[in-house]
């Protein structure tokens, strides 16, 4: 995607470049070429700034099962709702119409940078990488991997599954798209083969790429990977030893990593994304944010969906605040007294550190912070418009004479919407203006008279049943040989071999 010609803003822009800060560049010009800001100047310099970069003016400014299965634990989440949703992917329209959809989600709230999870086979994948850069967000995009403990109808063998991981990998480099990289996927522990893991790591080595995957997120996958793995300490063991521990690794949750993990993924440079809307629903414990920070853990905020319930980091800003509230009243409940100590407030972080969490965190768990995060001349000018001013029932919130910017945005932050977001901004170009996504529109204006466009043929498309998969029980193994993990060296299962 081309950068937008040079463009000039004039406003206020927030942004927290010092974690639990936040900064306001009020009255400022911002000048954004090829991408990128190129100067950030006082409103008094506008028209030296705006003629030593040939401008005329300044724009002014002013201020799929998501949200289903929260009713049972992850390890039967996953046979009942996240195996047979990502099967139905196989069908390509199917898939062409619901990454279209999910990705513009993302983007009309606001979110201009994702680490996407796609699904076990290789073609849908290719169609959520060629989605994103139609639409124009910037994104990490992983082909999942997984050759064990999984639905017969949704499982790979090890080599097949390396073999497309690769085809991925340089499907998407392919594209040369500077917004999006591929990203290596390794589901999760249980249902990953040492042998798989081992060779995805060697791929991510190969090409440089990220590497995502879940860490010690619930007991039942704990209880799962130590019944599995007696001979490692925990999950972060296992991922040591099959050399998925990178600065360029996300691993998700980590709600019951030890101080001895979280130094060690420290170490690593490895970044855990805190998701606290799913660890509500599918985890057993909450992540204390300053204190992995405190560490040195790279710490960025993620929706999770479909396990969190809601794709817009607004709503991961806020549950993170309540997150941190919840351990300072299981402090004080442990207590048995009414007295709030220091001790107790350590774990609480307010909507500032939320922020920073979803921006500068992000990027530097996504190792982009020399590129995204914050306002500086340099970086990528990704960006909200945000407007303030609706009232009554137009809006999510009301504003009051006397009200200064820093309570609107702060209201914007706990009580804001999709409905505040005028336009989306991503490296210089504006993806999302009203209910238009530009990039896309600018597409189908483009084509033939009378040839159907995507986005007719899109939403035209049937959404298919989605296919039954058998149970799957992941947290208990049963005592006989039939239906356990085979230890290495033994025998597969009869479904597996026949997959080789």
């Amino acid at each position: 995607m081309a950068a937008a010609d040079t463009l000039a803003f004039r406003g206020t822009f927030f942004h927290t470049p010092t974690y639990g800060q936040l900064e306001a560049l009020r009255d400022a010009v911002v000048v954004v070429k090829d991408g990128r800001i190129a100067r950030i100047a006082k409103a008094e310099e506008e028209a030296a700034v705006l003629r030593d970069f040939g401008l005329s003016e300044a724009r002014r400014l002013k201020y799929k099962f998501t949200g289903t299965g929260t009713d049972v634990p992850l390890m039967d989440w996953l046979k009942k709702y996240t195996f047979p949703a990502e099967c139905s992917f196989q069908d390509i329209e199917a898939a062409r119409q619901r990454y279209a959809l999910l990705v513009k989600r993302f983007l009309a709230n606001g979110t201009t940078t994702a680490m996407y999870y796609g699904s076990l086979h290789l073609e849908p994948n290719t169609v959520l990488v060629d989605t994103i850069e139609r639409l124009g967000q910037r994104a990490v995009v992983g082909k999942v991997n997984m050759d064990r403990h999984s639905p017969d109808n949704y499982v790979e063998a090890t080599q097949d599954g390396l073999r497309d991981a690769e085809a991925f990998i340089q499907y998407t480099l392919g594209r040369k798209c500077s917004r999006i990289q591929p990203c290596i996927t390794p589901r999760f522990i249980p249902t990953c083969t040492p042998e798989l893991m081992k060779g995805l790591a060697e791929l991510a080595r190969k090409y440089g790429t990220h590497i995502q995957s879940h860490i010690s997120e619930c007991c039942g996958e704990v209880n799962c990977v130590r019944e599995m793995h007696p001979e490692y300490a925990s999950d972060a063991a296992v991922f040591e030893e099959m050399g998925l521990l990178t600065s360029r690794t996300v691993m998700a949750h980590g709600t019951l990593l030890s101080d001895d993990d979280i130094r060690h993924l420290a170490s690593r440079g490895t970044a855990v994304s805190h998701c606290p809307l799913s660890n509500f629903f599918l985890g057993d414990a909450f992540f204390k944010v300053n204190h992995a920070l405190s560490l040195g853990l790279k710490v960025g905020l993620g929706t999770d969906v479909a396990g969190g319930i809601s794709p817009s980091m607004l709503s991961a800003q806020r549950m993170a605040v309540v997150n941190s509230r919840c351990l300072r009243a299981h402090k004080l409940a442990v207590s048995g007294g009414t007295t709030v100590t220091p001790e107790m407030e350590k774990d609480v972080i307010t909507f500032k550190e939320a922020l920073w969490l979803a921006t500068v965190g992000g990027a530097q768990a996504l190792d982009l912070a020399d590129r995204v995060g914050t306002f500086e001349e340099g970086k990528e000018f990704d960006a909200l418009l945000v407007d303030t001013t609706l009232g009554g029932t137009d809006g999510p919130f009301d504003v009051f004479p006397g009200e200064d910017d820093l309570e609107r945005f702060e209201k914007f932050i706990n009580l804001g919407d999709d409905r505040n977001l005028l336009e989306v901004y991503v490296q210089g170009v504006c993806v999302k203006r009203g209910d238009i996504f530009e990039l896309e529109a600018s597409v189908l204006h483009t084509k033939p008279q009378g040839e159907p466009s995507d986005e007719d043929r899109l939403l035209s498309a049937p959404t298919p049943a989605e296919p039954e998969t058998d149970f799957l029980d992941l947290a208990h193994r049963a005592d006989s040989s039939e239906g356990s993990p085979a230890p290495d060296g033994e025998a597969e299962p009869e479904a597996k071999r026949a997959r080789r």
